[in-house]
């Protein structure tokens, strides 16, 4: 696994022991759509396991942002593309359209569009929003937007769409966090509710979770909080 394959992989993973800032290297990168060589710090491993309710990792050198192309705004969220994916990508980033999204929005969020223009799933696309939001956490509307994005998507993917079980419990927890998260506390109380008595998050862990976002939602708190460990 390179370097580039463990930067996608580290928000999920949250991988204990920490470097040292000056154990970070500059890695030397070749942009895939146009060959431009870059410089980018490879990400040093998160010191902490804990996350926030929405999966964001807890330590403060997270999200680490993609790579991305200098020139062209293309933003290096896996670790190879296929020459069918470049020959669908290289005009794309080539449009003003992108130019002015590269220009605007984070490296997660990026990724989500071209996740959609190659036709990804669009549980991968949504995991890419809810990553964007980690990287817009400073700025309220942005933050809005992406969450609002994210939300969407993973209301357009029916359950049954997902074979995968811990696919189908991360599209219903992020879902209700992001709900309430935007303060649409109705909304994240019935899906919490009906969570709360879906056998496949009957675990005493997934409980205790719902457990703490109904009480969040019985108070009207938006804010960012901590999975109950």
């Amino acid at each position: 696994m390179n370097r580039l394959t463990r930067l996608v992989s580290a928000f999920a993973l949250a991988a204990a022991s920490a470097l040292p800032a000056s154990a970070q290297q500059m890695l030397t990168v070749i942009c895939p759509v146009g060959g431009e060589r870059f410089q980018f710090k490879d990400p040093a491993p998160l010191a902490s396991r804990e996350t926030y309710l929405d999966q964001r990792p807890v330590d403060p050198a997270a999200p680490w942002p993609h790579a991305k192309c200098p020139s062209n705004g293309f933003v290096l969220y896996k670790s190879s593309f296929s020459d069918a994916e470049l020959a669908r990508l290289r005009p794309i980033v080539a449009t003003d359209k992108y130019r002015a999204l590269a220009a605007t929005h984070t490296t997660h969020y990026l990724e989500a569009v071209l996740r959609r223009e190659l036709g990804e799933s669009p549980y991968a696309v949504a995991w890419a929003l809810v990553q964007a939001t980690w990287e817009a956490g400073g700025d309220p509307a942005r933050y809005r937007q992406y969450a609002q994005e994210a939300l969407a998507t993973y209301d357009a993917i029916p359950l049954a769409a997902l074979p995968e079980i811990r696919h189908r419990i991360l599209k219903r927890m992020l879902s209700a966090e992001l709900a309430r998260r935007l303060g649409q506390f109705e909304s994240a109380r019935d899906r919490l509710l009906e969570m709360r008595d879906a056998a496949e998050l009957s675990k005493p862990f997934l409980q205790r979770i719902v457990e703490l976002q109904l009480k969040l939602v019985r108070a009207k708190d938006s804010r960012p909080h901590k999975i109950p460990y």
